[in-house]
């Protein structure tokens, strides 16, 4: 494990849009620079037993889980007890005194998980857990089970306005402060690779004298002058365009990175370091300082400089400070992940067919495919040996691969030449499908020899449910025939069969394996186990919740009521469950991953994690997507099909509630 210190991520890993909407973004984006855009350091923890054992991912408090150590500050923090008496159950409330006094020195005293060098931690260091993608509480379950989402002590008092206490209320990660009479929650923390971090008295900034200052704790870089007051926007842009010392990476800091520039001695009564941030022309009350980090979508979080809080949030469109940031060291690059793509439906409609503007959330309709863009298709073109491509590019000039961004799969480009042996137009049965793949690695096509038949979910994960026939973005796949392609799979009820994807709408049926067919092979993809029926890596959260590794959706565990098309993406959209409100009703391209295609049991479904499945009278379960303007797209977990669909108003089917892991 390595022992340099590193400021963690806030956590947060979402964009939105003006409107609030969940958006993805790429440098060139007008809103590039929101803290979702950056992964710097990402929050990471390891499970410890007594006397700093490593435990697995899953072992619990019966398991003898009972510390956690941050992997990037190095800090071990204790594991709190759901047993009630125990010297540190979770329920337990102490005044300031007690927590150190008392508290802290019982845990010393019993030597707790073998260590008597427990602490209470500074602010800096109580807020580096805070995960500002949760909230109540706002930190990772997995790690801090049983955190209550309420104030919790820290060591620093807060010095404009004695006796109160600094501490972090772990609702939603606000640093504030409270009397030190009052009865507030402890976690103890111990060690740490850095012992200046968060600590007020330690000496830890220099000027370069051009304009800049270095924190040689955190690693970062900031500006030491002022800006005028801009909107949020605005701020994220002049961050992004400035060339401050020749650096040409700056950019709004997050709440965590902001909070650390707080002189907390509060010298000269200015919570600034005004040695080396002087704030000219600044007088309170509005100090105001704008961080990229988001909340709620429609706000952003900031720190204030006149009391020194961070506990407060502002619209975006307010016209606040703001101090650009950099890191000192260049980020390693980080390695590409699987993204689960969005459908590409960009329209919205109502349940009579008629298009309507894209809704916000509150309004009718909203939750429906087009008004939640997550995972945004995205494709480059490749030539020989996937050397990157102009987007111009056709077959004729050299295009031979298609790479989905969001997958990592690489899609070969069928020739426009009849003559050729993979003319667009060629049908195969399935077994002389196989044979064609082991063609192309034969003959080295596109400078690989690793080509396979694609999954039926792989192939699903081109289909554009925009309502063009066929169902492709046909800038990248125009050689498309709007017809049924070979999937690998089999379909596991009868052997005769297999599946694939009908490429004139973009549903998943199967055909007998000795009819004539279109191929399209497929290599790499950042994730090997997706649409793998051999790699399903769905786990029960053992909270109500069932989540899925492999596509990272997490899934409402029981069943829904049966409701019409707009009511259920209502009922997601109330849905507040395991400490989430952001529950949706899936999309097509979501829900058809919970389809088990290895049939066991002798059904569709995954019977051990969703044992309640209604697959009588019909199994139809919703989607969010839209078929032919009025209709609801769905999956039948009667038959395994997707291929149906439903009026909006008058059907009234179940539907299962997801949510996007971040």
């Amino acid at each position: 494990m390595g022992k340099q210190f590193r400021l963690p991520d806030s956590g947060q890993a979402r964009c939105y849009d003006r409107d609030g909407r969940e958006v993805e973004l790429n440098r060139d984006s007008e809103l590039w620079g929101e803290d979702g855009c950056f992964v710097v350091n990402p929050m990471s923890f390891t499970k410890l037993g007594n006397k700093g054992k490593i435990l697995s991912d899953g072992a619990n408090w019966e398991e003898g889980y009972r510390m956690v150590q941050d992997n990037n500050t190095g800090l071990v923090w204790e594991v709190k007890s759901p047993v009630k008496g125990d010297v540190n159950f979770t329920g337990n409330v102490y005044s300031w005194a007690d927590a150190q006094k008392s508290y802290i020195k019982k845990l010393n005293t019993k030597k707790y998980s073998g260590f008597s060098d427990w602490r209470l931690p500074n602010k800096d260091e109580l807020k580096s857990i805070i995960d500002y993608g949760m909230i109540n509480p706002a930190v990772d379950a997995l790690y801090f089970p049983h955190c209550q989402p309420a104030f919790y002590w820290s060591s620093i008092p807060y010095n404009m306005e004695p006796p109160f206490i600094w501490g972090i209320f772990f609702g939603l990660g606000a640093g504030i402060c409270y009397t030190p009479s009052s009865l507030q929650f402890v976690r103890a923390v111990r060690s740490g690779y850095n012992t200046s971090f968060g600590n007020p008295n330690k000496v830890r900034l220099q000027d370069n004298g051009d304009a800049t200052i270095t924190d040689i704790t955190t690693g970062l870089m900031w500006q030491k002058d002022e800006n005028e007051r801009m909107d949020w926007y605005s701020a994220l842009k002049a961050c992004k365009e400035m060339r401050l010392a020749g650096y040409t990476d700056w950019r709004l800091p997050n709440i965590k990175e902001l909070h650390t520039i707080l002189n907390l001695n509060y010298s000269n009564s200015w919570w600034y370091y005004k040695d080396y941030f002087p704030a000219k022309g600044l007088q309170p009350p509005l100090l105001h300082y704008f961080s990229s980090t988001s909340f709620e979508g429609i706000y952003a979080w900031v720190t204030n400089f006149c009391f020194g809080y961070d506990g407060y949030y502002a619209g975006k469109g307010a016209k606040l400070l703001f101090r650009a940031v950099r890191n000192i060291e260049v980020p390693a690059q980080v390695k590409k992940i699987f993204t689960f793509p969005h459908t590409g439906q960009l329209k919205c409609y109502n349940d009579e067919g008629k298009i309507i503007p894209t809704p916000k959330k509150g309004q009718r309709f909203y939750g429906q495919d087009g008004s939640l863009i997550l995972g945004k298709m995205s494709f480059s073109k490749l030539r020989e040996n996937a050397k990157e491509a102009e987007e111009s590019l056709t077959y004729e000039k050299g295009l031979r691969l298609i790479r989905d961004n969001n997958t990592g799969l690489i899609w070969e480009v069928k020739s426009v030449n009849p003559a050729d042996f993979n003319f667009k137009g060629n049908k195969y049965t399935w077994d002389n499908a196989k044979e064609y793949v082991n063609q192309l690695n034969k003959r080295g096509v596109g400078g690989f020899t690793d080509w396979r038949l694609p999954h039926r979910e792989e192939l699903r994960t081109i289909v554009d449910y925009n309502g063009q026939i066929p169902a492709v973005n046909l800038e990248y796949f125009r050689d498309t025939m709007p017809a049924f392609y070979w999937a690998a799979d089999v379909y596991a009820k009868d052997p005769k069969f297999i599946w694939g994807v009908y490429f004139a709408y973009g549903c998943a049926i199967c055909f007998l394996k000795n009819a004539l067919y279109y191929v399209r092979a497929v290599r790499g993809g950042f994730n090997l186990k997706f649409g793998d029926p051999a790699g399903y890596a769905l786990k029960d959260d053992g909270g109500g919740t069932i989540s899925d590794v492999n596509t990272n959706l997490m899934w409402l565990k029981e069943e829904s009521p049966e409701m019409n098309w707009e009511d259920a993406m209502k009922y997601c959209q109330d849905l507040g469950f395991a400490g989430y409100r952001d529950w949706r009703l899936p999309n097509i391209r979501e829900i058809a991953t919970l389809i088990d295609l290895s049939f066991k049991d002798n059904c569709w479904h995954f019977k051990g994690l969703f044992p309640n499945v209604k697959i009588l009278p019909q199994g139809f379960y919703w989607s969010s997507t839209t078929y032919g303007d009025t209709l609801g797209w769905g999956v039948n977990f009667q038959f395994g099909y997707d291929g149906y669909y439903a009026g909006k108003r008058k059907g009234k089917y179940p539907f299962r509630p997801v949510r996007t892991i971040k």
